[in-house]
């Protein structure tokens, strides 16, 4: 009777085990990111959010079973916000950089990018520094490329934008002479006014695309890498960066 007593206990305290465990497992987490930014992260009319961003966010929070719902913040206010504890990551794009790190820790890279200058197409510039001298470009605020052209470009004028769809919208009705920033959002013929065209080399303005925690979140930060590796090895990760374009790397 006593040994049945004590496999009772046992199993319970395994069952109660468990169960904190999976409580555990399933905790809830806000991903972040402005929700403009294709093919990264863009809004749909009903207001949901798609993207790679949000691909790679879902696949990692299945992965390390968390109940993960988005957010979108402005960009240049998106770090302060997650330091203010309004969400837990930042899955959006980032550019890693030291000047970032001093703030934030960054996963492993997820995406790899470059930048271009991008022009209404027969409007065509050279983007040498002595090229753009007086010419105005537009970059988005707060980004890796408006520190770039800051750098770089010292006699051109930096128009500075919140989003790129405003951006790109000034260059097609010639408030900017050239745009800079990632190529997908303002190529293509897309039937909404003159076509956007690319020129120039492609620029590396970061180390790669991270996504992005506060300094006191290195545990979550290590889960999140750990399930990308994964991704990686089970062919999800290219999967996912087929399907929205994105060069996929060793």
């Amino acid at each position: 009777m006593l040994m049945k007593t004590k496999f009772h206990v046992a199993l319970i305290a395994a069952l109660m085990a468990s169960s904190g465990a999976t409580v555990a497992a399933a905790r809830d987490l806000v991903l972040a990111n402005e929700g403009g930014f294709p093919p990264y992260n863009m809004t749909k009319a009903d207001g949901t959010l798609e993207g790679f961003d949000i691909d790679i966010g879902m696949s990692i929070c299945k992965i390390i079973g968390a109940n993960c719902t988005w957010v979108t913040n402005e960009w240049s206010g998106i770090i302060p916000a997650l330091m203010a504890r309004k969400f837990d990551v930042i899955i959006g794009g980032m550019g890693i950089t030291d000047e970032r790190r001093k703030t934030v820790v960054f996963s492993e890279p997820y995406a790899r990018t470059y930048s271009f200058f991008g022009v209404v197409e027969g409007k065509e510039l050279d983007v040498t520094p002595k090229g753009l001298a007086g010419k105005i470009v537009g970059v988005q605020q707060g980004t890796t490329n408006a520190k770039f052209i800051e750098a770089n470009y010292p006699d051109t004028k930096l128009q500075l934008y919140p989003s790129m769809d405003t951006l790109t919208a000034d260059l097609k009705i010639g408030r900017v002479d050239a745009v800079f920033g990632d190529v997908e959002p303002f190529t293509g013929d897309k039937g909404d006014g003159p076509k956007l065209v690319e020129i120039g080399e492609p620029v590396a303005v970061s180390e790669g695309i991270g996504m992005a925690f506060r300094p006191d979140d290195i545990s979550l930060r290590d889960e999140f890498n750990k399930a990308l590796g994964q991704m990686k090895s089970d062919g999800t990760w290219k999967t996912l960066s087929e399907k929205w374009g994105i060069p996929v790397y060793e």
